[in-house]
């Protein structure tokens, strides 16, 4: 649980992976990179850095609900929280892309038998989720992504 050498390794996967994504995202234009493996959706998020006062644009794992996108602080089973986690505590509001199109969107940090069932349906698009559940000592922050109406 937790150990240094599997932060390590995952968190190169990970890091190089995101690159990598954010490359085929920004060379096909949008066109590639919508899915994982397996058909598992992935949206863009947008948050403002806390720190920074920057805009931050992450890809992630999502799977619908409740009217909105659930979304899991993971970081492929690091101890490390993820920063996005930290941007949307201190600032609930930013951006989402799915499939291309960008909404504006609010993010909502669920808990208990919520956090539980949406984590399940990430774990069930993508099995590896149940795997980084196994390797830390930390909870695993969950969201629902929300689109925000405008009247």
């Amino acid at each position: 649980m937790g150990s240094k050498s599997y932060d390590l390794v995952w968190g190169t996967v990970l890091r190089t992976t995101t690159v990598l994504h954010r490359a085929i995202h920004t060379l096909s234009k949008g066109r590639l990179g919508r899915r994982f493996p397996g058909g598992a959706q992935v949206v863009w998020i947008t948050t403002l850095g806390r720190r920074s006062g920057e805009w931050r644009r992450t890809p992630l794992l999502a799977i619908p609900d409740s009217g909105g996108w659930g979304i899991a602080g993971s970081n492929a089973g690091q101890e490390e929280i993820p920063g996005w986690v930290f941007n949307v505590r201190a600032h609930d509001q930013g951006k989402i892309e799915i499939d291309g199109e960008v909404s504006e969107a609010v993010f909502t940090e669920v808990q208990g038998e919520e956090a539980a069932r949406i984590y399940t349906g990430l774990g069930d698009a993508w099995s590896s989720y149940r795997m980084y559940q196994r390797n830390i000592v930390r909870e695993i922050p969950v969201f629902r992504v929300t689109k925000l109406t405008h009247p």
